[in-house]
């Protein structure tokens, strides 16, 4: 099992899923990106309060998630990495503004860290998913002190995907691509149907018909599941998996 991220083998894809937060481990593992977590965006400032509230919720989950997975996997606490962005001119963005903003993070990181390394860190949720937090996501944990139903309301955020370059859930495209061009396949095709792929997502729902998964850019996620979540996201096509359409929210019946 191993003690730390050292220690621990590097898992095939069917070992992994078998393991607590496997995906996790292996992702770090192969990556050489000894890091995990969302990037958040703090996109209402109405309230400072409710808002170091929800963020104190959150981590306060997460480490406690990864307590109950005991000494075998406590030490992931330290991997963990909330990156929190905090900007008032971000007050009230549109999450098309936000996801802008995350896709040039995340591109510049990943350029940065290719250029010292051959370890591809691409495919890592971290780079592909953001959280956004605006109004009706830090007004939801004060809704979650009432009894509804005989159940407390979720409290939730919104998990967006990057829309730049390759989809998270088609990241393993590129490999596989090298692999078939080295056996014949050509891998220009393939790169020209990824991102047609990707040109359909862009275009507006005018007639206001639900999205289908693949097409969807976000959801709503319960807090509590963020962690659970982010290692779920490793998975090929883990997003249309996973996927629930607004106004539900991911995993709020298993709370």
């Amino acid at each position: 099992m191993g003690n730390d991220l050292a220690s621990c083998p590097t898992w095939t894809l069917s070992e992994a899923t078998s393991e607590s937060y496997g995906h996790t481990i292996r992702a770090m593992k192969l990556s050489s990106f000894p890091k995990f977590g969302f990037v958040i965006y703090r996109c209402t400032y109405s309230d400072d309060a409710a808002w170091t509230q929800l963020l104190s919720l959150i981590e306060r989950e997460a480490q406690e998630a990864i307590k109950e997975l005991g000494p075998g996997r406590d030490w992931l606490g330290a991997h963990l990495e909330w990156t929190i962005v905090e900007d008032p001119t971000l007050d009230d963005a549109t999450q098309e503004q936000v996801k802008r903003k995350f896709d040039g993070w995340a591109g510049g990181v990943v350029e940065e860290y290719e250029r010292t390394s051959t370890d591809n860190v691409r495919g890592l949720p971290r780079f592909n998913f953001c959280v956004f937090v605006d109004e009706k996501c830090v007004a939801s944990l004060e809704k979650s002190k009432a009894v509804v139903d005989g159940r407390k309301p979720p409290v939730f955020v919104v998990l967006m995907r990057a829309e730049r370059g390759i989809l998270a859930w088609a990241l393993q495209a590129p490999a596989a691509a090298s692999q078939r061009s080295r056996s014949g396949v050509d891998s220009e095709d393939e790169e020209e149907e990824i991102f047609e792929d990707e040109d359909e997502e862009e275009v507006e729902d005018e007639d206001d018909i639900p999205l289908a998964a693949h097409k969807a850019s976000w959801m709503y996620v319960e807090t509590q599941h963020l962690l659970s979540l982010y290692n779920s996201l490793h998975a090929d096509s883990g997003w249309e998996h996973l996927y629930v359409r607004p106004p539900g929210v991911y995993r709020s019946n298993e709370a």
